[in-house]
């Protein structure tokens, strides 16, 4: 099978399992995508990167992240379900949190949350971070 065959045969896998929607996000290398799997009807997150943006280090930085993303198994963590990568093109398929980050949850809330629900948020917190560090994994994205 050709090159260019086997690439086509990616970029249709990703539409043919996904229907892509929205835009919800935006960075300076990717496009994050509401999308609905076809044939489970389940929402999750599409992260598009566009590798011909990425210098050669920021490629390894990039395939060691989803490497650690792929370890990383907890329910207060988003999930990693399954990475497309084509090659111009990494397709990183993620469970859905379309709840916003937590910054943009607490400002919704002109009082502030009341303090059992801030307990309950930080315990998941902690409770996450916990976890990543006991697998030597260093999470940036806190929300």
């Amino acid at each position: 099978m050709s090159c260019e065959r086997q690439l086509s045969d990616l970029r249709n896998l990703v539409n043919d399992l996904y229907s892509l929607g929205n835009t919800i996000g935006k960075g300076h290398f990717a496009v994050v995508k509401i999308a609905r799997h076809v044939f489970t009807q389940k929402e999750v997150a599409v992260k598009v990167i566009d590798k011909t943006k990425l210098d050669e280090i920021s490629r390894i930085h990039l395939l060691q992240e989803v490497e650690c993303m792929k370890l990383v198994q907890h329910p207060n963590v988003v999930r990693l379900y399954e990475v497309i990568d084509t090659s111009n093109k990494l397709y990183l398929i993620l469970e859905l949190a379309d709840g916003g980050d937590m910054y943009d949850y607490i400002s919704k809330h002109v009082n502030g949350l009341n303090e059992s629900l801030a307990r309950r948020y930080f315990r998941q917190i902690c409770q996450a971070l916990k976890y990543c560090h006991k697998m030597y994994v260093c999470h940036r994205d806190l929300k």
